[in-house]
């Protein structure tokens, strides 16, 4: 007699779970694409237009390219008025961008030219308006800012003499006297360079301040700033005494600024597939 099969009845529960199993893999791959689609949606929204234009010529007036091989202890060549506007103040000033007084036109320039040159100068240093300070380069020394200056302004009817104001140098008896008030008052930080202090022989932090002229760091520390308290929070310290030891922090940093232009430049390790095939 012949064995029969018996076939085991489907029920509806079994029938839902089939059914639901059957769906999930096309279910899984239908929200994969909606979501792949939102998400190239969402990169595909258009910038604010507004700022374009500024951003595009501040772009453009940036310095082009970067160095990475310079001998330190070649000795820097200050470039002419015409050289320094060529190649960092025609950006703007040629076409009159961000309002900029255009070169050569007297009218742009007479208001301004009436301000004099010792105004003049310290806008184009420390940056006015929408204009960077000097003028998008940081590299740019103060005599060569002072020549374009001189450059632009005089091809406009100025007759102006580029020349910087010397700081006056602090006596032996100063230093002294600032160094005794820097350890009482200022080291705690500027030793170590803690609360973000810039430390005393970082010369990479105190290159830019430095260049900003001691009447601005006088000021900075006298009423506070860079994140630091007035007078090293010492308000008994007399405006004189944070004076001399600004004057001897900014001598300390100078010395730590030209060891580091001493220093020998590193050269960048060769790729691996050089070294290999040596």
């Amino acid at each position: 007699m012949a064995d029969h099969l018996e076939m085991t009845k489907t029920t509806p529960k079994d029938f839902i779970y089939a059914t639901l199993g059957g769906l999930f893999a096309p279910g899984l791959a239908i929200f994969l694409i909606v979501m792949l689609f939102l998400g190239i949606q969402g990169g595909m929204g258009q910038p604010d237009a507004a700022p374009l234009s500024d951003k595009a010529v501040r772009a453009r007036i940036q310095p082009f390219g970067q160095s990475l091989a310079m001998d330190p202890n070649a000795p820097k060549v200050e470039r002419t008025g015409e050289q320094v506007y060529n190649e960092v103040c025609s950006g703007c000033h040629a076409s009159g961008a961000l309002g900029s007084p255009k070169f050569k036109e007297a009218a742009d320039w007479a208001k301004r030219n009436g301000q004099g040159y010792e105004v003049l100068l310290t806008h184009a240093l420390k940056g006015f308006n929408k204009m960077p300070a000097r003028g998008g380069d940081p590299d740019l020394s103060d005599l060569e800012v002072a020549r374009g200056v001189v450059y632009m302004t005089n091809a406009a009817g100025a007759r102006f003499e580029a020349y910087l104001k010397k700081e006056p140098e602090p006596s032996a008896a100063d230093l002294a006297r600032g160094k005794a008030v820097y350890a009482e008052n200022c080291a705690g930080c500027h030793d170590t360079g803690v609360t973000g202090a810039q430390k005393l022989t970082d010369a990479k932090a105190w290159a830019p301040l430095i260049k900003e002229g001691k009447e601005y760091l006088y000021n900075a520390a006298i009423n506070g700033s860079f994140g630091g308290p007035a007078k090293g929070g010492n308000e008994k310290l007399s405006d004189g005494d944070t004076r001399v030891a600004v004057d001897y922090m900014v001598a300390e940093a100078r010395a730590a600024i030209e060891a580091a232009a001493r220093q020998p430049v590193k050269q960048a390790a060769k790729p691996a597939t050089q070294q290999a095939g040596k």
